[in-house]
């Protein structure tokens, strides 16, 4: 489709997930940092467009990691999903955009946890096999 002399060029939509829980309060002074870390996110993935063009950054309302606040998901098609907790927005945020660019790159998501980057360290809450995975047998 043509607009103003240009071709509407239709780009894939991106494949990875970055989901932040916009409900859970920071510990020590009991405000929500979900929202301003999506912004956070947003605004350094966007200044690695190598890394920016296959994530969305989206709020969800509670992802039940409320023991463990502010939790973060990775997830995409045919990979392994995660789940971290304890996260300090203003701090683990270079380490999470760190942990996208290692999730991009790797075909099934799978990772150790000597391979994500330090401030997540004892922070994986969890490590969901990608859908279809469990057959293929386990590592």
């Amino acid at each position: 489709m043509k607009l103003d002399g240009a071709i509407d060029r239709i780009q894939p939509s991106p494949m990875h997930q970055i989901i932040v829980c916009t409900l859970c309060r920071d510990v020590p002074t009991g405000v929500r940092s979900g929202e301003g870390l999506c912004a956070e996110l947003r605004s350094r993935l966007s200044a690695q467009p190598d890394v920016a063009h296959g994530f969305t950054v989206e709020g969800v309302a509670c992802m039940a990691g409320c023991a463990r606040p502010l939790t973060v998901a990775f997830q995409a098609p045919g990979k392994a999903a995660y789940l971290f907790g304890s996260i300090d927005a203003q701090a683990d945020a270079a380490d999470l955009v760190r942990f996208a660019r290692l999730y991009a790159s790797l075909a099934d998501g799978w990772c150790n946890s000597g391979q994500r980057p330090p401030r997540l360290a004892g922070k994986t809450l969890a490590r969901i096999p990608g859908a279809g995975k469990l057959a293929e047998g386990s590592r």
